[in-house]
């Protein structure tokens, strides 16, 4: 018969050996990930979120790297997917959009700004909610709103070609698009004009800041702790 020492002792081991194979053997040797191509983990602990969140363009240098599917490593060095590949993403946006459900834990901050809408929603709701929509994008609505786009689109071209201009062969395009739409939406979708590609107000500031969190890494280490510690749980 066991001892309390023996058997505190063989508890011990039982854990450590259950979390070796959890954050190393499995994620490492089992995964049936293993053989896509990817960046080596660089903690057991986060995997390689530190890099993604602390250098810049890291997704882009993987895809030239190893190719348009890759293997990586979050939170407890679990094994997961970046996929750049247009016809994958396709059939998982538009083909099988309901065979790939979103993680409803790590779109918590999203439901809670956005609620249960047209971009979070799933299933019967995402059905009923594109039905309505649709009648929007008709053939008259959307020729209605070309003007606009177009107005849009040329006020940053000028942009561009400014920056180009003055000698700045590289900088990120990507807030420059989100002004862009906004403006766009803005415009033809609420019949105002935010202007946040020519001007800054109080009010696309304000956007801004809440659609940036000041603490991303943070932010997302924490969601996926809550989801693989709740995933346990339940």
């Amino acid at each position: 018969m066991l001892d309390l020492t023996s058997f505190v002792s063989l508890f011990v081991l039982g854990v450590i050996g259950w979390i070796t194979y959890k954050i190393y053997i499995w994620p490492i040797y089992i995964t049936p990930l293993r053989k896509i191509p990817g960046p080596p983990s660089e903690s057991l602990l986060y995997g390689n979120l530190k890099t993604i969140f602390t250098k810049e363009d890291t997704q882009l240098k993987w895809v030239q790297e190893y190719g348009n599917i890759i293997r990586y490593h979050g939170i407890f060095n679990q094994p997961m997917l970046l996929i750049s590949d247009t016809k994958i993403i396709q059939d998982i946006t538009s083909k099988h959009v309901y065979d790939f459900i979103k993680p409803l834990r790590m779109m918590s901050d999203a439901l809670a700004m956005g609620g249960k809408g047209l971009i979070f929603s799933e299933g019967e709701d995402h059905m009923r909610q594109r039905k309505m929509m649709n009648l929007a994008f008709i053939h008259n609505n959307i020729k209605e709103t070309v003007p606009t786009i177009i107005r849009v689109a040329f006020t940053l071209k000028c942009l561009i070609e400014d920056k180009v201009n003055l000698g700045e062969s590289k900088f990120n395009l990507t807030p420059y698009i989100s002004k862009a739409a906004l403006d766009a939406l803005g415009s033809f979708g609420f019949n105002y004009e935010f202007n946040s590609l020519t001007s800054s107000n109080e009010l696309t500031e304000a956007l801004n800041i809440f659609t940036n969190d000041s603490q991303p890494s943070l932010r997302l280490a924490i969601k996926s702790l809550e989801m693989h510690v709740n995933k346990r749980i339940l």
